[in-house]
């Protein structure tokens, strides 16, 4: 019996050596490397011919999606004379607009709906809204009895949100350059998923 047990012991010594050799210098620190040389069977990581059987592909559950309103286009939108307005979309998207007459702005044309601006690298479609506290702030008499912009800035936003939302990961923020409409504004936006944001 005692014969058929050093054999045994000899084939675990010499398979299992270099794992044990190198779970010692994982022990130790690395001070036993010097002591423990080279034993049989011990192959440098780089001379290995080895290659792993099954290959591990990431899966995030969902497939990668394209940023949908890349497919828009730049257009040439008329609007009447206002300066502010055009200065602010300007500066917030980055889109030329009219710097002789102040008669139109490029905007992003995407599924019939315009907005204006588009970040593609982000997929950030953008409205910004100049000063429209002047009609909410009393420097104009009577403006809650005439002015309508706010009930077609709320379906302007609502029709934009609905493109958005069905075309993830599309975001959309709108831009306000006063705090009173962004104030006004940001309770209806948030029910969309949309950012609203003060950028005087």
């Amino acid at each position: 019996m005692a014969g058929l047990v050093v054999p045994i012991v000899e084939a675990a010594a010499v398979e299992l050596g270099p794992l044990l050799a190198r779970a010692g210098v994982a022990l130790l620190g690395g001070a036993a490397v010097a002591g423990t040389g080279s034993l049989s069977g011990d192959t440098p990581k780089d001379e290995s011919k080895a290659k792993p059987d099954v290959r591990a592909i990431p899966r995030t559950g969902e497939s990668c999606k394209k940023c949908a309103p890349e497919l828009g286009t730049k257009v040439r939108r008329n609007h009447g004379v206002n300066w502010n307005a055009y200065r602010y979309q300007a500066r917030i998207t980055g889109f030329a607009f009219d710097t002789e007459a102040c008669r139109w702005s490029e905007e992003w044309l995407w599924e019939g709906t315009t907005f204006d601006g588009f970040q593609p690298s982000a997929c950030v479609l953008q409205e910004a809204k100049g000063n429209y506290d002047q009609f909410l702030d009393g420097s104009i008499p009577g403006a809650e009895d005439f002015f309508g912009g706010f009930d077609k800035m709320e379906q302007q936003l609502t029709e934009q949100a609905m493109h958005v939302r069905a075309n993830p990961p599309a975001a959309l923020t709108w831009y306000f350059q006063t705090p009173l409409t962004q104030r006004r504004m940001a309770p209806i936006a948030a029910a969309f998923g949309v950012l609203a944001i003060y950028e005087p």
